[in-house]
């Protein structure tokens, strides 16, 4: 099985941040983008195999095909999760996946959003997938970049 070094909701995805401050504390050789939308999405896949990163596998995959490469995985893949939703980290569970941490990195304020962190705006089903990683006593930690200060979500 491969090793997930992080799991990052960022509906950014892959960016400046993610490429300099975060894989420089969790180094990976893959990234996976766990998201049943995106991994059919012809335009995303153009997007991410035209921004290679030099000596890191980019992979778009729905949360069950994550959770099934990562269990296929020999031992010295080190994964990165960036997904854009908490809906994909209940999915990356309920497909096996073992998680017992995320790092929250921001969803930014659409319509039909509610607050829950300074960084973090979230529909009605994000904020029932937060909750429900709470009660699967999944830790959540609130941080843009590696240096910030920890926040936590603030659930009903």
């Amino acid at each position: 099985m491969g090793e997930v070094t992080l799991i990052r909701i960022d509906d950014r995805l892959i960016h400046g941040q993610v490429t300099t401050a975060w894989l420089r504390i969790y180094p990976s050789n893959t990234i996976i983008i766990a998201n049943e939308r995106i991994s059919k999405n012809p335009m995303y896949k153009s997007i991410f195999a035209a921004t290679a990163i030099s000596g890191i596998d980019i992979l778009l995959q729905s949360p069950n095909d994550a959770a099934d490469y990562i269990k296929k995985a020999e031992p010295e893949k080190k994964i990165l999760i960036i997904t854009p939703s908490p809906v994909d980290v209940v999915a990356l569970i309920d497909a096996g996946l073992k998680i017992e941490k995320i790092t929250v990195g921001g969803l930014q304020g659409r319509p039909n959003t509610k607050k829950l962190a300074k960084v973090v705006f979230a529909t009605g089903d994000e904020e029932k997938a937060f909750l429900e990683l709470r009660n699967r006593g999944v830790e959540m930690e609130v941080q843009m970049v590696p240096t910030d200060r920890i926040t936590r979500l603030e659930l009903g």
